[in-house]
């Protein structure tokens, strides 16, 4: 309850600052903000499509969104509306349209005509020079040619310096937000000029669309243009390979592989099979051969020394051989008249009956020794040796046709090899290809989703051209100036209150010396209540009386009352009259004893003297008023401090109390022992005097209505 008296009684004390202080900085405010530049607001919504778009890579719309991703998209595109590239190209658009569609004396939906005075002023000769006004494209070219990163050059500092209009500080307020959790976004501009705040909207909403597909486009342009590369590459291979292969079949006279592999391998069976069956003939008729030669010798060297025999019987060899080849090979290897394989058998029967007459010719006998008829054997010989020959052409046959199978294995041997490996490489490469265009086609429809949600960024509400400004800050300007005085007077009368250690009211005092406040002693108003003071001095020494009673003990003599300061100028000699004149107009008897009379501060009696009495005489009076010099230039001797009823520190409301003041005190409190020390301020206030002495004249209802809320009287009559 302490502490908020306080505070209520400090919001009294500084009311005038309170009320006068924030009135002036607001009218101030007010004054300082009539001719406030008005802004007007354009805004825009883009819908983007991110989160619910249809895509071309799930054929659908959007199931299970992703809002990592979604976020991440947003952020980005939020990222690209207000990066630097951006700005600076709607900066340079801005401009040249300003240039091209400016009038210097009628405002119209681009510029105001005092903007345009201003732009035209500060832009250089040379500048103005390359402004096209029939194409603003060329106007570009040339400004985008003209400038320079040099702080000199007039269009790059357009937007690098603090133009109001054109520079990165001035676009970079532009305000992009998401709306809550759609695909939606927000955007806000405002600028002192109506057309400057629609066409820089309008001119970034085409920009930020044009880097957006610029930087996401490049992310698959250069993968789709790899993969469209590398798929001619490998096309190329792929397309040399099979040549190659066509090549190298042609070459090898190769139809199907697998399938000549396989006949030649069904030959090579064949051929084994064969060659055994006439092997074993062979065989068989050279053993029968021998066996017969042994039992009819002089027959066969006959027969075999007949010049005519020998030549029937070559015959029939060389024709058994080329019906062996044909029957082997199936063609007519000797490419003569023989056509088909029965007239070389024709033929051969032919030779072999001839062969047969010549035999019968030459045998001259019919019988062997040993009775037994030649003649059949003679025939069984010659059956046999023809049997023989066509074994043996038969064999050479085969032996050609070995060393055939043996050329075709060689041959085919390396041919399969290389068609294999050729036949890797192409499948392979096939493999690759197909996978690089399974790649080339997805990167195709990734393209193609960025190009249909690049289409989906179109305005839902375009920029509308503002009729008329948004409403100024200037009302919160001068409530907020208000306010912040009002707290500022608040937070440096606490500092004060905390940290000030001027005595001013009772409750500092009490809160700097450790002594009771007897009382306050107001100071004299030279204006307002000037006519009241000498009831206020009333007031406040009959307050000091009643407080200094209750100290007196009269029946042990004179009571002795000693009116001390630290400094001069404290009002003790006023305070000790007063109380004086006082206690006199009440019929005590009363003695006033001051330094400045009697000047006994400096005696040597006084410095060793015990009590009073040693320097004064006195008999029947009630009480003694002592004043003593300042403590801080004399020291009082214990003494008189000790025999005295009351010892009374006089100090000032406007003083501060100091460290040598505190240190003086705590000197005082130890020479006066057990006797009492009380404070008494003087030079006070009117309100801070009536905390202690109740509310003082005049009596007004306002003034006693403050009164009775400063001492929380709130339900009292």
């Amino acid at each position: 309850m302490e502490i908020l008296s306080q505070i209520i009684r400090m919001l009294l004390r500084i009311k005038y600052w309170l009320i006068i202080t924030p009135l002036v900085t607001s009218i101030i405010a007010i004054y300082s903000t009539k001719n406030m530049t008005r802004q007007y607001e354009v805004s825009t919504t883009i819908y983007t499509g991110i989160a619910s778009g249809f895509t071309i890579e799930t054929g659908q719309e959007a199931g299970r969104v992703d809002w990592g991703s979604v976020n991440n998209g947003m952020d980005n595109l939020v990222a690209i509306i207000k990066s630097k590239s951006t700005l600076r190209n709607v900066s340079l658009r801005l401009y040249a349209q300003h240039m091209m569609y400016g009038d210097s004396l009628t405002d119209n939906n681009f510029i105001r005509a005092n903007n345009y005075r201003n732009l035209v002023r500060i832009t250089p000769k040379e500048v103005r020079e390359l402004i096209d006004k029939n194409s603003e494209e060329k106007t570009l070219e040339n400004l985008n040619n003209y400038e320079k990163a040099s702080p000199r050059n007039f269009v790059y500092g357009l937007f690098n310096w603090n133009h109001p209009h054109y520079c990165y500080n001035a676009l970079s307020r532009v305000d992009v937000k998401r709306i809550y959790s759609s695909d939606m976004l927000e955007i806000k501009y405002s600028a002192n000029d109506p057309g400057i705040a629609y066409n820089t909207l309008v001119l970034l909403n085409d920009e930020f669309v044009r880097q957006y597909k610029y930087l996401r486009f490049g992310e698959t342009n250069d993968v789709v243009e790899f993969f469209r590369n590398e798929l001619e590459k490998l096309s190329q291979k792929l397309r040399y390979s099979e040549d190659s292969l066509t090549r190298y079949s042609v070459r090898k006279k190769i139809i199907n592989y697998p399938e000549q592999a396989k006949h030649i391998t069904a030959l090579s069976r064949d051929y084994e099979l064969k060659y055994n069956d006439i092997l074993l003939k062979y065989n068989s008729s050279r053993a029968l051969v021998s066996e017969l030669e042994k039992r009819i010798k002089d027959q066969v060297e006959m027969i075999a020394g007949n010049t005519q025999f020998l030549s029937k019987l070559s015959e029939i060899s060389r024709l058994k051989t080329t019906l062996a080849r044909s029957e082997v090979f199936n063609q007519d290897t000797l490419g003569i008249s023989f056509k088909t394989i029965e007239e070389y058998k024709n033929k051969l029967e032919k030779a072999q009956k001839e062969l047969k007459v010549i035999s019968d010719d030459i045998l001259e006998k019919k019988y062997s020794k040993e009775g037994i008829s030649s003649s059949s054997f003679v025939e069984e010989w010659i059956k046999e040796t023809i049997k023989k020959e066509e074994a043996t052409a038969e064999l050479y046959v085969m032996d050609e046709v070995k060393k055939s199978l043996d050329e075709q294995y060689e041959f085919f041997s390396p041919v399969g090899a290389t068609l294999k490996r050729i036949e890797r490489d192409i499948t392979f490469t096939e493999q690759s290809y197909l996978s690089l265009l399974n790649s080339h086609n997805t990167a195709l429809m990734r393209q193609k989703t960025l190009q249909m949600n690049s289409a989906n960024l179109r305005p839902i509400n375009p920029p509308l051209f503002p009729v008329s400004p948004t409403p100024t800050k200037r009302k919160l300007i001068v409530i907020s100036t208000f306010v912040a005085t009002l707290v500022f007077i608040l937070v440096f009368f606490i500092f004060l209150e905390i940290f000030d250690r001027t005595v001013r009211d009772k409750a500092r005092a009490e809160r700097l010396i450790p002594a009771p406040v007897l009382g306050l002693f107001p100071r004299k108003n030279k204006l307002r209540y000037k006519s009241l003071y000498r009831q206020y001095e009333k007031i406040a020494v009959n307050h000091l009386a009643n407080s200094i009673i209750p100290y007196l003990n009269p029946k042990q003599g004179p009571d002795i009352i000693n009116f001390i300061s630290t400094e001069e100028g404290t009002g003790k000699s006023l305070l000790m009259e007063q109380i004086h004149n006082y206690w006199k107009e009440r019929g005590l008897r009363v003695k006033s004893i001051s330094w400045h009379n009697h000047n006994f501060d400096k005696s040597r009696e006084f410095i060793l003297s015990s009590n009073l009495r040693d320097l004064f005489d006195y008999e029947n009076e009630d009480i003694i008023l002592v004043e003593h010099r300042p403590v801080i230039k004399s020291t009082i001797p214990a003494g008189l401090l000790k025999e005295a009823s009351l010892n009374i520190l006089v100090v000032r409301a406007d003083k501060v109390w100091r460290e040598i003041d505190r240190i003086a005190f705590e000197r005082l409190r130890v020479q006066s022992d057990q006797t009492p020390i009380g404070v008494y301020v003087t030079n006070a206030k009117r309100s801070a005097t009536e905390d202690i002495v109740g509310i003082m004249p005049p009596y007004s209802k306002f003034r006693m209505l403050a009164y009775k809320l400063s001492q929380f009287g709130l339900t009292s009559k």
